[in-house]
C-alpha cells in the first residue's frame, strides 16, 4: 500500500536530516517505519513510540539501534507526560491530515488521526516542548496558522505511485549551523554523490598522511572554528596550552 507522506522516498529523509541539529536523545512519536531513525547517526539515546503494537513487534523486532527503546504508546500520552530537555530532538510524522490527502475518506493506518480536532491537540502539545521539535505534513491551513512562527521548508517528493507531492517540515529552531549528521548533505542527488565523494578523498588523504601531518590538519581545523564560534570542531572550548598537559 502506497501511504501518504512516506519518507523512503529519494531525497526525502536526507532534507529531513540536514534540517537536524545536534541532540542527546532523539524522540519518534510515530515511529511507522521510521525511515528517519533508520538512516540517520544514532543519538546517544533513541526512543521509538507508535500505537500500534503489530508495528514495533513486527518492523523493529531484532533492528539494532544503539540504546533504542520501543514504546507501545499513543503518541499524545506520552508527549504528554514525558520530562523533555533542551537537547531533547523530536521528529513527528504523524498520520497527514485527512483533508490533504488525495483519498482523504479512507483509513489507511490502523491507528488513524481523521479528525481535524485530533491534529490541533497534538499541535497544541508540540508547541509547548521546550525542546527541539521538527514535524512533517503536507500543507494546510490549519498547520500552516497553528505553526506561523516556526521555521519552515517545503520539497518535492515521490510517493510510491510514482506521483509528485509537496512535502512540508516546520521547526521550532533556526536554521542549524551545525547538524547531527552531515552525511547527506546536498540538496539534490548529484550534489549528495559529489558531497560523499568529495569526503571519500579526504578521508582517504587523512589516512595516508603521517599521524603529525594529521594532527597538523586538526589543529587548523580547530583554529577556523574557533574564530568563527569561539568552540572548537567538536563544540567545546578552544584547545589551549593548559588543556593538554
Amino acid at each position: 500500500m502506497t501511504y501518504p507522506g512516506g519518507k523512503n522516498g529519494a531525497g526525502v529523509y536526507q532534507t529531513i536530516i540536514n534540517n537536524i541539529p545536534p541532540h542527546r536523545l532523539y524522540i519518534e512519536p510515530f515511529l511507522g517505519s521510521g525511515a528517519v531513525m533508520r538512516n540517520k547517526l544514532p543519538a546517544q539515546s533513541s526512543i521509538g513510540i507508535d500505537a500500534d503494537e503489530r508495528v514495533l513487534e513486527g518492523r523493529w523486532h531484532g533492528f539494532e539501534i544503539p540504546n533504542l527503546s520501543l514504546v507501545h504508546s499513543s503518541a499524545l500520552d506520552f508527549l504528554r507526560s514525558y520530562h523533555f530537555k533542551p537537547d531533547v530532538f523530536v521528529y513527528c510524522d504523524p498520520p497527514y491530515l485527512a483533508e490533504t490527502r488525495r483519498g482523504h475518506h479512507r483509513r489507511i493506518y490502523r491507528c488513524e488521526m481523521m479528525s481535524r480536532e485530533e491534529h490541533e491537540e497534538l499541535l497544541d502539545v508540540l508547541l509547548l516542548l521546550p525542546c527541539m521539535v521538527a514535524i512533517s505534513s503536507y500543507h494546510s491551513g490549519l498547520y500552516a496558522e497553528k505553526l506561523s512562527a516556526w521555521r519552515a521548508i517545503s520539497f518535492q517528493a515521490q510517493t510510491r505511485s510514482g506521483k509528485s507531492a509537496t512535502e512540508w517540515l516546520w521547526m521550532n529552531y533556526p536554521e542549524p549551523a551545525e547538524l547531527h549528521d552531515y552525511r547527506y548533505l546536498g540538496e539534490n542527488y548529484k550534489k549528495r554523490q559529489d558531497f560523499k565523494r568529495m569526503r571519500q578523498r579526504w578521508m582517504s588523504k587523512l589516512r595516508r598522511m603521517p599521524a603529525i601531518k594529521r594532527y597538523a590538519m586538526l589543529s587548523a581545523i580547530e583554529e577556523v572554528f574557533s574564530d568563527h564560534t569561539g568552540k572548537n570542531a567538536c563544540g567545546g572550548s578552544p584547545i589551549t596550552n593548559s588543556d593538554s598537559r
